[in-house]
């Protein structure tokens, strides 16, 4: 699948498989439809039961799953940001102070994130976050079409793609619609701690840190490849996977390492005499079968 996307005010063009498609802004008949949508399916909610949001809190705090403290902590992490936000604005400190500082704020921002991940989930079974998300599937399944006919994937738009949505274009397309849409994917390059680790080339356009030559390292500096595995590089283009101390391993993630055999109190190799008779043994039934048989 190609990753290559085009970005435009109106429009996101994005290939899968040597096909290229895009998502294209709704016009006010497809927004029509998909606000009528989202009206039925919040009154169907609310008559199945369905939590509202402003019961969302009290739900949360009756399952456990939110608490004062978790609150406070929430809370004290969006200070802490906030202080660092003005440090790096101050500036006045080592560079390797503010990089540090910067890696820590995007570490804080997770674990908010993290904090909310139950509020979130829930939120998303509540009348409000059921109608939203059907609103926005009709919206995408109405606006993902062939990039270059302009005609529509899903022929018969909301029905064909609740049937079809682990469908690979579609799990593309709906993220490069929600990017279009919503404009997050701006997001990132707004955040103070990004905006300093990109000025000074700490990190590459994905915002994954690199070193002064542009190779990916993790927090501590050490290399690693696309999915995080420690490497070694050989070579500017080749490179080896390493544990944690530099010790070469396979690809399967076994050490690489010529086997010795284990000693004995005495230090003799154990079992190393009959390991040569079984090889000797093996080769020899597979070499001369018919004079083992004569015997």
């Amino acid at each position: 699948m190609s990753s290559k996307i085009e970005k435009k005010k109106d429009r996101r063009d994005f290939e899968v498989e040597g096909v290229k498609y895009a998502v294209v802004r709704p016009n006010i008949q497809v927004l029509t439809g998909a606000n009528k949508i989202r009206r039925e399916t919040f009154n169907q909610e609310l008559e199945a039961g369905s939590l509202l949001r402003d019961q969302l809190e009290e739900e949360l705090r009756k399952r456990e799953l939110w608490s004062d403290e978790r609150e406070a902590n929430y809370q004290r992490l969006r200070v802490e940001i906030v202080d660092s936000e003005y440090k790096l604005a101050a500036g006045g400190i080592k560079l390797s102070e503010a990089k540090q500082l910067a890696l820590e704020m995007k570490q804080k921002r997770e674990e908010m994130v993290e904090l909310l991940s139950s509020r979130t989930d829930l939120d998303s079974n509540t009348c409000e976050g059921r109608a939203d998300a059907m609103r926005f599937n009709y919206l995408f399944a109405n606006c993902l079409v062939y990039s270059d006919s302009g005609e529509k994937y899903f022929k018969n738009g909301l029905n064909d793609y609740l049937l079809n949505q682990e469908d690979l274009v579609a799990l593309v397309g709906a993220s490069e619609f929600f990017y279009l849409i919503s404009e997050t994917d701006q997001v990132d390059d707004k955040l103070p701690e990004n905006k300093f680790l990109k000025q000074f080339n700490f990190v590459n356009e994905k915002y994954q840190l690199v070193d002064k030559e542009g190779k990916l390292v993790d927090q501590e500096g050490k290399h690693i490849d696309e999915n995080g595995n420690l490497i070694e590089w050989v070579n500017d283009k080749d490179f080896i996977y390493v544990d944690i101390n530099g010790r070469q391993l396979d690809d399967d993630g076994n050490f690489k390492v010529e086997f010795s055999p284990f000693l004995d109190d005495d230090g003799n190799p154990i079992g190393l005499e009959e390991n040569k008779t079984v090889k000797k043994t093996t080769r020899r039934r597979k070499t001369s079968p018919k004079k083992e048989e004569a015997v």
